[in-house]
């Protein structure tokens, strides 16, 4: 009991002295045009962030910098894949007049627009909408999936620790038939199902509670948390992509999780985003106004919208005889011959590769104003992505052997967000849409980011 203790006290000493020398060689100045951070004991670095370069300042206030009106600021900048600095433990006022800054740098207040409108609340989230987040959450599927393998291993040390025979005989001495003990395993497993749907709307409650979306000038800013307090914000002029989820959850619910995608690093899964945990569907036309104001009109993020055209259908051929037929047949071949009548099973495959080849075709769609494009797919859900003709950097239009038979093509479109792809349209409209593109490009006068 006493090395326990020494040893706790001993940790409680370094953790302290730890943190007064971070605090002791850490300092920070602010220019005219950049923010400067010195940081480090042993090994020390210099941080010049330049005002142009910071997208969004994102603050954090945990319970006991509320005490204190402290935040910590994390520097959201262009080209990294995280934040590239933070500021520990400065004043909220401080953390606000530096938000403000940033965004008059990237965007100069219109001195028409209306004040009030300048700071008009766009969305506000009730409990209800904490325990659709909750329910809705990848979190929870990512988890099981996690679990498996250590459900599978406890399998196996109890198949070979237990004799089927003692565990026979254990439940007939207690009584236990073989329907209860089904009952039983159904139970438990029920049990923790709705462990894990609690766990996951605690967690919503945690990161979202009393989440408000507010526009600023030029700006969109959400707070939200119940006992860290996040509050993130991103210029308007920064967004490259919209995007509006509905996994079979949401769809379930009618509701829509959106993010508006900045420049990233172009690393894949390090994409920056602006995140809106759930929206209506008539909410959708608003925040694509917010964002995009005049320049992407006609233009629907609703997956059921009328305004979305189909692809080829030789998409369908194509990925079937590709993905559906040819592997069933050799897979049938190879195996009949090793193990018998049995490898026909394979040729279940031909079906069900039918119906989700189909499936994803018939969520794939398009649609095209003079400034933007909106694209769709999906399979059990939807995603429906827009963007702007100008934001685009590069457009490729290639063709497979198949497709040149037919004149079609596959479009993919970079942005410094990611790409999108368009595959199986016709190959004379690809052409015309990226000279379009290509143009709207060359003639715009508004950045790009």
């Amino acid at each position: 009991m006493t090395r326990v203790m020494l040893g706790g006290a001993a940790l409680i000493v370094i953790t302290v002295i730890l943190s007064f020398l971070q605090y002791w060689f850490f300092r920070y100045q602010i220019t005219d045009d950049a923010i400067l951070i010195r940081e480090g004991v042993l090994k020390k670095s210099q941080l010049d962030i330049k005002f142009d370069r910071i997208q969004a300042i994102n603050t954090e206030q945990n319970v006991i910098f509320r005490a204190f009106d402290l935040v910590t600021a994390k520097l959201d900048t262009a080209g990294s894949a995280k934040q590239e600095g933070n500021l520990p433990a400065i004043k909220s006022s401080l953390a606000n007049s530096l938000r403000d800054r940033i965004s008059t740098s990237a965007r100069p207040a219109d001195p028409g627009e209306d004040p009030q409108r300048q700071s008009e609340p766009l969305l506000t989230l009730t409990a209800r909408d904490m325990v659709r987040i909750g329910l809705s959450s990848n979190r929870a599927l990512i988890f099981l999936v996690l679990l498996g393998p250590i459900f599978e291993n406890i399998d196996d040390w109890i198949g070979e620790s237990l004799d089927e025979s003692v565990v026979l005989n254990a439940m007939n001495e207690a009584g236990f038939s073989v329907v209860a003990g089904v009952g039983v395993i159904v139970s438990v497993i029920v049990l923790f199902l709705l462990l894990l749907a609690a766990a996951s709307i605690t967690g919503a409650f945690l990161r979202y509670h009393g989440f408000e979306l507010r526009a600023a000038s030029g700006v969109l800013r959400s707070t939200g948390g119940s006992l860290t307090k996040h509050e993130h914000s991103i210029n308007l002029i920064k967004i490259q992509t919209l995007v509006a989820t509905q996994n079979p959850v949401l769809r379930l619910f009618g509701r829509f999780r959106v993010q508006a995608k900045q420049a990233s690093s172009g690393r894949p899964g390090r994409e920056k985003q602006f995140v809106i945990p759930i929206c209506e569907p008539d909410q959708l036309p608003m925040l694509e106004n917010r964002i995009f104001g005049d320049e992407l009109q006609n233009i629907d993020l609703r997956p059921t919208s009328d305004i979305f055209q189909p692809i080829a259908s030789s998409y369908v051929r194509s990925r079937f005889v590709l993905a559906g037929l040819v592997p069933a047949l050799l897979l049938t071949s190879f195996y009949y011959l090793l193990h018998g009548p049995i490898a026909l099973i394979f040729i279940a495959w031909i079906p069900l590769s039918a119906l989700v080849i189909r499936t994803i075709y018939r969520k794939y769609g398009y649609a095209i104003s003079e400034n933007g494009m909106a694209l769709r797919r999906g399979f059990l859900g939807y995603q429906t992505t827009a963007f702007l003709y100008r934001k685009v950097q590069r457009i490729s239009v290639t063709q497979t052997p198949l497709q040149e038979r037919k004149g079609l093509a596959t479009m993919r479109f970079y942005l410094a967000s990611g790409s999108a792809k368009l595959p199986y349209v016709d190959f004379r409209m690809a052409q015309q849409l990226r000279d379009v593109i290509l143009y709207k490009i060359e003639s715009s006068q508004r950045s790009w980011h």
